[in-house]
């Protein structure tokens, strides 16, 4: 799927649907966009929405479907039904690490946006990994809709191997890395940490901690060293749940920098963290 650049400045000049451009650049900044495709999803297939949001900005659209000569993946009416309780005012965005999010700004309080979700997801048979949140209004940047929501597919959590090898870890990681707001689930008010960015913090730091250089102090039921993933700048703070930003610590050590953050200590993790990669 193709997607339009976003202009570093003054984007409002580029496209008709930014009221408020500070919003949106902070909506750019902080989910890590680099592209979009307006009005979406409402003209593609419902089967293309779920392969865009699940492989990404590689997904291919396949077509006419048999028997079919009027439509095809990119141009359907299948979505439109959800235009109103749901998809209004939507836009696909490609993430800097090539995943693909939906917004979109409808109107009805949350109960009818939320109950316009589970029906979109019960008709298209949708997987589990599909999720809804409320974004904050200081992401909302048009007057348009009562709140803006996002539509992802969470599945880096499936399946996690913590006994592949170093290569797929390392890429697995990589690939998972930065994934903004996706982490933040507003229903529980918690940051969810990516098992393969905290398995592989642990690995690469080869049971020694990060910050006292010392051994672990002791190894955990299944004999690894055992060692806490620690977030350098703080995901409440705006860190990034990403390789760049995650070390490997004592509890000592953990504990030390969640009560003091000494900023010398906070300039040595960073430069380990960016060394080790």
């Amino acid at each position: 799927m193709k997607f339009e650049y976003i202009p570093k400045i003054r984007a409002q000049e580029s496209f008709g649907y930014i009221d408020f451009p500070d919003k949106f650049y902070r909506f750019i900044d902080e989910f890590n966009i680099v592209g979009v495709r307006w009005l979406q999803p409402t003209t593609i297939s419902a089967s293309y929405f779920l392969r865009v949001l699940q492989e990404g900005s590689s997904a291919k659209a396949r077509g006419y479907g048999r028997g079919n000569n009027k439509e095809n993946d990119e141009l359907s009416i299948q979505m439109q039904d959800f235009y109103h309780p749901l998809l209004d005012h939507g836009a696909l965005w490609k993430v800097k690490n090539d995943n693909v999010i939906c917004t979109a700004m409808p109107y009805g309080d949350r109960e009818s946006i939320t109950d316009g979700f589970y029906r979109m997801v019960n008709m298209f048979h949708y997987p589990e990994t599909m999720k809804m949140e409320f974004l904050d209004d200081k992401y909302r940047f048009r007057i348009n809709g009562d709140h803006m929501i996002a539509i992802y597919c969470d599945s880096s959590q499936e399946n996690f191997n913590p006994n592949c090898s170093d290569k797929e870890l390392r890429r697995k990681a990589i690939q998972h890395s930065a994934q903004g707001f996706l982490r933040y689930q507003t229903t529980t008010g918690s940051y969810v940490r990516d098992r393969y960015v905290s398995e592989y913090a642990k690995r690469r730091a080869h049971g020694i901690c990060q910050l006292c250089d010392k051994p672990a102090p002791f190894s955990d039921c299944d004999g690894n060293p055992f060692l806490e993933t620690h977030h350098i700048i703080w995901l409440a703070d705006g860190g990034a749940d990403s390789i760049e930003n995650t070390v490997a610590l004592c509890p000592n050590c953990h504990r030390k920098m969640h009560t003091l953050n000494l900023s010398e200590d906070v300039e040595k993790l960073l430069k380990i963290a960016t060394i080790a990669d």
